[in-house]
């Protein structure tokens, strides 16, 4: 009976640690298992992070606008007057756009936007007043090929043209009543204007990263118009330009 008994214990404290060293032994695997799946997560999570190069920005144009401007020879053609003695006058357009990669220094960039550029007139005396100003407004597209240089702080160079799709011209003309109270006409003009316009578009400046998703940047740029805006029975020959700022903010996808 003796006997029995201390077999008895012996096969219980065996069992016992049999079990202990079992759960002893799973235990590193089990570890070796969690770190894996965490490492698993780490990479992906460090995949997500990662960013395409790709920057959405929204922007606005100040701009001095003014024109070339001389007679259509020929038939439809008419004497310059006081259009000769119309001054440039600034203006603003708005933007959004995307830039994406080409490779690690190039970048197509692609907008679209308003547009307009101006220019006025103005004749007054004791008993006269004669004045107006003309809005050219436009839908532009830019798209533009980059050049960028740095990380923080990038140099970005840019050259291209901007398709534009004419809205309207819009006149006000200030003159006075027979009281000689000053009065504001408004007109729409949309007659003998080109529908499509093309304009060629240089930028110089920096963009600023300023966390790990948005930036700013700000560039200097002109644009010179390259087709006429009167159509060919119009009885001028007008080309715009335009000097000034593009600057704006961008998110970094």
């Amino acid at each position: 009976m003796k006997y029995i008994s201390i077999i008895t214990l012996f096969l219980i404290s065996f069992s016992s640690f049999s079990q202990i060293i079992t759960e002893g032994n799973s235990s590193p695997v089990q570890e070796e298992t969690s770190k894996s799946e965490k490492s698993v997560k780490v990479k992906k999570e460090k995949v997500k992070r990662e960013k395409s190069g790709i920057e959405l920005y929204v922007g606005f144009t100040p701009s001095y606008t003014y024109r070339t401007l001389k007679v259509n020879e020929g038939l439809f053609g008419e004497p310059l007057g006081m259009k000769s003695d119309e001054k440039g006058v600034w203006t603003t357009g708005y933007f959004l756009g995307v830039r994406n990669p080409l490779s690690k220094s190039f970048k197509l960039d692609i907008g679209i936007g308003y547009s307009s550029n101006k220019e006025r007139f103005s004749y007054a005396s004791s008993d006269s007043l004669y004045k107006y100003t003309n809005s050219y407004r436009h839908i532009a597209v830019p798209l533009k090929i980059a050049y960028t240089y740095g990380e923080n702080i990038k140099l970005y160079a840019g050259a291209g043209i901007i398709p534009r799709a004419f809205l309207s011209m819009k006149r006000e003309l200030t003159t006075f009543d027979k009281y000689k109270n000053e009065q504001t006409e408004k007109f729409i003009i949309r007659d003998k204007f080109n529908f499509i316009l093309i304009d060629a578009v240089v930028d110089l400046g920096v963009q600023f990263k300023i966390g790990k998703n948005a930036g700013v940047f700000i560039m200097g740029e002109a644009s010179r118009q390259l087709n006429n805006n009167y159509v060919k029975q119009g009885p001028y020959i007008r080309k715009s330009w335009a000097v000034g700022l593009n600057c704006g903010i961008e998110i970094y996808l």
